[in-house]
């Protein structure tokens, strides 16, 4: 690669940090102290590999700067202008995000951007929380929650009464509180769905399909963690608490598990398609 092209890379690294040096700041810090972002960590690595793992194929591409690329990034000045004017941490870390498809363009063309659409896409869940969205959000999916413990424990035989988000269990009442709302576990697994798709070699449909069973399968998983609490705090309150914690780290994996045997389950039933597809041709 010639030095003209090194130092054009490394001017826009060092402007991309001087621009958005706060917004990424204000980033990490959300993920360390906010814990329904930390899976934030976890993305840029998941970024790195993959454009680690498909560099052989995006380092073939022609090298065709566009100067759409400035409009781009002119697109992400304002942005980030508005958000320091008072429209908040989400709109610089998205100027930031949409700097860098500039910088793309700018320096290599559309075809890189094509080819690290995927990345970019997944670099979404680094953005900090839309908090209207998420607020508006929180109450539901805790309903949600309550509603489906409550009837878990009725199927399991427990008696049980709901009021709201607040269950009686073997005359204990427990409140299902705004944490237990599994939007954690959602915004996670939603993302580790789509470094399944990416790493798998699947069809569109069954990426498509994945995509959009990810957030029931955490939804599933966290019920039955609201579950088994709530049925400890009724019948063993002793351990409740210490279960609680314990059966927090336990779904995680089991949401995991059950993407990854949705993702086996699928590719198992295109295999007759498959086999009649070949033996008629």
């Amino acid at each position: 690669m010639p030095l003209r092209r090194w130092l054009a890379i490394g001017a826009t690294v060092v402007a991309l940090a001087v621009c958005y040096g706060r917004a990424v700041a204000g980033m990490v810090n959300q993920w360390w102290t906010d814990e329904d972002m930390g899976h934030g960590f976890v993305v840029p690595l998941v970024i790195v590999w993959i454009v680690w793992k498909e560099r052989t194929r995006w380092s073939k591409l022609a090298i065709e700067p566009s100067a759409w690329g400035i409009t781009i990034l002119i697109a992400a000045a304002l942005l980030q202008l508005a958000g320091s004017a008072g429209a908040g941490l989400f709109a610089a870390s998205l100027a930031f995000l949409l700097s860098i498809a500039g910088a793309i363009v700018c320096l290599n063309g559309f075809a890189w951007l094509r080819a690290w659409s995927f990345p970019l896409i997944l670099a979404l869940f680094i953005l900090p929380k839309l908090a209207i969205v998420y607020n508006q959000a929180t109450l539901p999916m805790q309903l949600l929650a309550s509603k489906m413990a409550a009837g878990m424990l009725t199927a399991a035989g427990a008696a049980v009464i709901r009021d709201g988000n607040i269950l009686d269990v073997g005359g204990h009442r427990v409140l299902v509180a705004e944490a237990c709302n599994g939007l954690r576990m959602v915004f996670a697994l939603i993302m580790v769905g789509f470094a399944f798709c990416f790493a798998m070699p699947l069809k569109n449909y069954v990426r498509a399909i994945i995509l959009l069973l990810s957030p029931l399968a955490a939804i599933i998983c966290n019920a039955v963690r609201v579950t088994s609490t709530i049925w400890m705090y009724g019948y063993m309150p002793e351990h409740a608490q210490q279960f609680h914690v314990y059966a927090g780290w336990a779904m995680l994996p089991l949401a995991f598990a059950m993407l990854y045997g949705l993702i086996k389950t699928l590719q198992w039933a295109m295999i007759p398609v498959n086999a009649y597809t070949l033996a008629s041709q």
